[in-house]
């Protein structure tokens, strides 16, 4: 199968993000001629390259799948785990403050 990631992008974004020329990305798989939405990154990215060199799309690819330009899709390396808080309850906190930058990165750059 084959892949390809693609900024989004919303003319005139004047976030952070855009300012800096980093944007989310989605990517797309090649089926019966066309491209076919897969998933979304809610990470921004400089580059395409940068963001299929190190995104997680959470996606089982297989050793036959490739980008478009023919090369062999790596995983991205794996974060490191997050130390588990001390105590009895072993929950994994939520960092609010990312989740809000990047629900506002969705609703400026996806949600048209």
């Amino acid at each position: 199968m084959k892949y390809t990631v693609e900024a989004i992008t919303k003319a005139n974004c004047d976030c952070e993000d855009c300012r800096a020329g980093k944007h989310l990305y989605q990517l797309n798989r090649w089926s019966n001629n066309t491209w076919h939405f897969v998933a979304m990154s809610l990470q921004s990215y400089a580059s395409a390259e940068e963001c299929k060199r190190n995104h997680d799309w959470g996606v089982q690819f297989v050793p036959e799948d490739t980008w478009e330009d023919g090369t062999p899709i790596l995983e991205a390396e794996p974060a490191p785990p997050a130390e588990p808080p001390s105590g009895p309850v072993r929950m994994v906190p939520l960092n609010t403050k990312a989740l809000v930058k990047s629900f506002e990165s969705l609703q400026k750059h996806w949600l048209k």
